[in-house]
């Protein structure tokens, strides 16, 4: 029984640390194909990154918020109450009220930084990434798939 659980616990910290390391990867494509896109001198770069990051640290705190509360809903799913829906309906409406906020307040802090222009290079460089992202991901499932046929 213990080697059973220490085999259990080897296979879950592997499997945790290989999906952190899949989230740096991630992470690091994103910084080089926003520098790429923005194309920022080494001052606006000093003053860009840091802002962005704690822009970066509160939406990926709301997109684990809503993550969790997905999960706890698809397990649920069933035996969901009504008083539940609505409340779910709530922290998803939350977190898209946070989202636009967070947004807001980057857009704010980056008007010394970059131009108009340059942070809606920005924001399309972010939209573009994370469609290439999801391109690749579905691209990956499909090639792992079995043949049906």
């Amino acid at each position: 029984m213990k080697l059973k659980m220490l085999i259990l616990a080897v296979f879950i910290t592997a499997s945790l640390a290989a999906q952190e390391d899949r989230k740096e990867k991630i992470k690091a494509l994103k910084v080089a194909h926003i520098s790429q896109e923005l194309e920022l001198t080494p001052k606006q770069a000093q003053e860009f990154w840091p802002i962005y990051n704690v822009y970066e640290a509160k939406m990926d705190k709301i997109r684990d918020t809503e993550r969790t509360m997905m999960r706890s809903l698809k397990e649920d799913w069933e035996q969901l109450s009504e008083t539940q829906a609505k409340d779910a309906l709530r922290t998803i409406l939350k977190a898209d009220q946070d989202k636009n906020s967070a947004r807001e307040t980057l857009i704010t802090q980056l008007k010394n930084t970059l131009s108009s222009k340059k942070t809606l290079v920005l924001l399309k460089a972010e939209e573009d990434f994370k469609r290439k992202l999801i391109k690749q991901l579905r691209g990956d499932r499909k090639g792992s798939r079995p043949d049906r046929n």
